[in-house]
């Protein structure tokens, strides 16, 4: 067996093992997007989005984990409800 073949097999019995250790309902359910996945879902780019957090100017509240940007689904909602009302639309 080849070194990338071993490194492959001892990698996928680590995931899986670190999968039986993890909580069901924290797997199934999660209650933020990551800051690139609300600019994929919302085509603001992540630029924008960074620059907004960091001068305190716009877009929905959001928060780190570890090193990550997140933002809480409830505060995307309703960060988007505001600008559907400003919008006069």
């Amino acid at each position: 067996m080849s070194d990338a073949h071993q490194a492959l097999e001892v990698h996928m019995k680590a995931e899986q093992s670190s999968r039986s250790t993890r909580s069901p309902v924290i797997d199934e359910v999660r209650t933020y997007l990551w800051l690139e996945e609300l600019a994929a879902q919302t085509g603001i780019p992540t630029n924008t989005l960074r620059s907004w957090r960091s001068q305190g100017t716009g877009g929905p509240r959001s928060f780190t984990i570890g090193r990550r940007v997140a933002y809480d689904l409830a505060d995307v909602r309703s960060w988007l409800e505001g600008e559907r009302d400003h919008s006069g639309r």
